[in-house]
This record gives C-alpha cells, structure tokens and sequence, in this order.
C-alpha cells in the first residue's frame, strides 16, 4: 500500500505536477517516518524548475500544518525537511547558484525566518547581506554580549546589512535566559542607531540550547527543554533548534508536540516588546543592557 509520502516522492521523481497528494498526509507521524528512516529525495542535480520547487513548498508547509512564521521546530525539520531534502538535490554544485536558490526562496517566504537559509554539503548558506554573528552565553553573560557588540559594530561598518543573524547558545536559569534573550534584541537596536542606519535592520534571533548541558535521560532531557523552550519563547526567538536525548520517534514527537502547546495554547508567540513581562524580568534585563552597553562606550572612548 502505498503511503502519501511515497506517492510524494514518485511524484517528484517522475515531475508528476503536485495536485491533492497531500490532502490526507499525516503530518507529525508522516515528518518521523522521514526523520527516523533517514530518506533522501535522489533528484537530479539539473532539476532547476522554479515553479516546481515553489509548488512543493506550499504543499509541505501546508500539509506539515506548522506555524512557519514563528520557526519553532526541531532541527530535523528545519535541514532535514525544507533545506536538504528540497534543495541540496535540486541545485547544481555551484554555491553561486546555491545562494540564488536561496534569494528565491526568501522573495516565496519574506516574513518567516524558517525558510531563510539552505543546507549545501552541511553547510548553511544565507542569503546575500546577511551577517552572522554567535553569542554563547550559557555560562556568562556580559562579557559575551561585549564581544557580540564589538565583532557586530565591525561587521555592519562594512556595509548596511540586510538583516543579522543571531546564532545564541542558553543556559538553563530560567530568568536569566529570558532577560539576556531580551536585552540581545535592545543591544542589536542600539548599535543598528548608534551607527547612523535609518529604518531598521531586523535581527533574526536563533537559539541552541547546549546538548553537552543537557540530560541523557530521555525524561529529564525533556523537562529541561520545556524550560529552555519556555524561556526562547517568552524572550522572543524567531527559531529555537529542538534538542533530543535519543533518535526514538516518540521523543522527537514529544520535543515537537512539547513546543507547539507552548505557541498554540500559551500564544507567547505575540509577545513582541523586550521589556514585556514581570518587573523582576524587566529589572534584569535593564540591568545587563546597562552594564554592557557602558563597557562598550568605554571600549569606543579608549580607541
């Protein structure tokens, strides 16, 4: 009998055009069957129709039923379903290409995050005018966002950025991770006015919790991302990579399943103000923006 992800794949293969094959697709445990197998979509390099790939994607965003916009799903789904099985078999090897590939798909998909980046032999390639800045504040917190400050400041002098991607590792305090994911965005805005840019400069904000952090019970792994999902979202992530102790499915599902009640139910995707939330929150992350903002007007005044 044959599954609608295998009459997905003849259809491709063969350049049958997409009609209704996704209207009975079973999302999540369609999505784990491909994860867990590890199926690889075997297209020809030469494949280059646009109106083809453009059909795909409207058909397996629709048929995964995710919420694209917020970007919150395991980093299977993010490489594995949108970048490597869609695009790394339909580009040429040219990485020139790779990155017109990837133009194209951001022009589809303006205003979300997800789909703005493509995976070449395991290297993620953004699209032009994109700089890519790492912050790894899972110990400390200061002195990192310094660092961030100064490397972001030398980059964007070099030319108006098109957006910035912020690529932040998080501890597991609660609080803390939630104030710092704040002050991030209230740093990136500072610097964007300090230099003299009208408009804005959009800051996507991805987060990574640290696995070696993390536990390898399955159980304890997954209470402990609950509290790392909870804080990306209330501190306003635009992506937040899923973490899992084991390759089982259910875990996987319990990872995904765990971050959608988090942005379906508690709607903490809508919180859009930095400073929104308790007084405690707002406390601390006036006080990281303040402490690392002054070490960075004292770094501009000794040069």
């Amino acid at each position: 009998m044959k599954t609608p992800l295998l009459n997905l794949l003849i259809s491709i293969i063969s350049s049958v055009p997409l009609t209704n094959i996704l209207d009975d697709f079973e999302p999540l445990d369609r999505l784990f069957e491909v994860v867990e197998r590890g199926l690889r979509l075997n297209i020809d390099h030469e494949t280059k129709n646009h109106e083809y790939i453009k059909r795909f994607l409207e058909c397996g965003a629709s048929a995964l039923q995710l919420d694209i916009k917020s970007g919150i799903a395991p980093e299977e789904l993010l490489s594995g379903i949108y970048a490597e099985y869609i695009f790394v078999h339909l580009i040429c090897k040219d990485i020139q290409q790779a990155i017109l590939y990837s133009d194209y798909m951001e022009n589809q998909y303006k205003d979300k995050s997800t789909l703005t980046f493509i995976q070449v032999e395991n290297k993620i390639i953004y699209p032009l005018q994109t700089i890519i800045c790492d912050i790894d504040v899972s110990k400390e917190v200061i002195r990192p966002l310094s660092i961030f400050l100064k490397e972001a400041e030398e980059k964007i002098q070099k030319a108006k950025p098109y957006r910035c991607v912020l690529n932040v590792s998080i501890g597991k305090i609660f609080l803390l991770s939630i104030s710092t994911l704040r002050a991030i965005r209230i740093l990136w805005e500072n610097l964007v006015a300090k230099q003299g840019f009208e408009g804005d400069i959009p800051a996507i904000v991805t987060v990574r919790p640290e696995e070696r952090e993390l536990s390898s019970d399955p159980n304890q792994c997954l209470i402990e991302m609950s509290y790392l999902t909870l804080s990306a979202l209330v501190g306003n992530v635009d992506v937040f990579y899923g973490i899992h102790s084991s390759q089982e499915t259910n875990h996987l599902l319990n990872v995904l399943m765990m971050q959608h009640v988090f942005i379906e139910e508690g709607k903490l995707d809508t919180i859009k103000d930095p400073l929104a939330g308790s007084h405690m929150v707002e406390q601390i992350t006036h006080k990281i923006v303040e402490q690392v903002w002054q070490k960075y007007l004292e770094g501009e005044n000794s040069k």
